[in-house]
């Protein structure tokens, strides 16, 4: 139990670092535009000093709802329970969000939830697509069981491509690169924000630290199907999302609709691919 304790506390902490080490290393970078140091935390900060912008009484339980269920799937990932009970908490949490954004008939929230169902479609199908090959493979869903099986039989090597997939995935999550879906929290243009426009304040501050909290379970998920000792696979997924979100600030972005035919392309096509791979063994 106490191990499982450190693991939730430790992947509530990990991505903060993240984005502060991001910060850091942008700022350091000649060129690029300087922010704060500490931004990422002034922002969530700043977020929950701020009433909401509406008086929505049922809109603000949203992002409370989604923060809900991303905090006990954590807990799932942390305690290495079935795979099936993470995509279910993560699909909870998303649909959360997704009917929030279109609660007030905003248009432009409307339309961005529009966008965050054709993402939610891309990663929910890696997910259980990864989750046939992963059964396929160690006759488990349980991750506490395939340590152990990855600790005799190196994982990696039969699911290579679920697990660029898995990846693939959680930067369709946080919306880097060339899988930008263009409706991320994190940006202030006026397109990006649209799936977050019936939120505000307090409510918005929820959604971030939600969206936080869900990339550490992504990339604690990953490190499941890496060989090494769960702290070392852990900080080898964190150092590649790191990496991802730095080579973000130099890739172009895309349309949306290009975004979504990449992913299911990489996200979706690779994990398949591997399932195939498998039954034809």
């Amino acid at each position: 139990m106490l191990e499982i304790i450190l693991w939730f506390i430790g992947i509530i902490i990990i991505v903060p670092i993240i984005y502060l080490t991001e910060n850091f290393i942008l700022n350091a970078i000649p060129g690029q535009k300087r922010t704060y140091l500490l931004q990422p935390i002034y922002r969530l900060i700043k977020h929950f000093s701020k009433t909401d912008y509406y008086n929505r009484p049922l809109t603000r339980w949203f992002p409370v709802g989604a923060c809900l269920f991303a905090l006990i799937t954590l807990y799932f990932v942390a305690a290495g329970e079935n795979i099936l009970l993470i995509i279910s908490g993560l699909t909870m949490m998303e649909l959360f969000v997704l009917v929030g954004a279109c609660s007030t008939k905003e248009p432009y929230g409307i339309m961005a939830a529009q966008r965050g169902i054709a993402r939610l479609t891309v990663w929910s199908f890696t997910l259980m697509t990864a989750a046939a090959s992963l059964y396929k493979v160690t006759e488990t869903l349980q991750l506490s069981r395939v340590i152990q099986y990855s600790s005799e039989n190196i994982l990696l090597v039969r699911l290579p491509l679920v697990t660029a997939g898995l990846f693939t995935a959680a930067m369709i999550k946080g919306n880097l690169g060339y899988f930008d879906f263009g409706i991320n929290a994190n940006a202030m243009s006026f397109l990006d924000t649209a799936l977050y426009t019936p939120y505000g304040g307090r409510s918005l501050g929820v959604v971030q630290l939600t969206q936080w909290i869900e990339t550490g379970i992504w990339l604690k998920l990953i490190s499941y199907f890496l060989p090494w000792k769960p702290w070392i696979s852990f900080l080898v997924s964190t150092i590649f999302y790191l990496a991802a979100m730095l080579l973000s600030t130099i890739v172009p972005r895309m349309s949306w609709k290009k975004v979504m035919t990449n992913s299911w392309i990489w996200a979706g096509g690779l994990p398949a691919i591997n399932y195939i791979w498998l039954y034809m063994l």
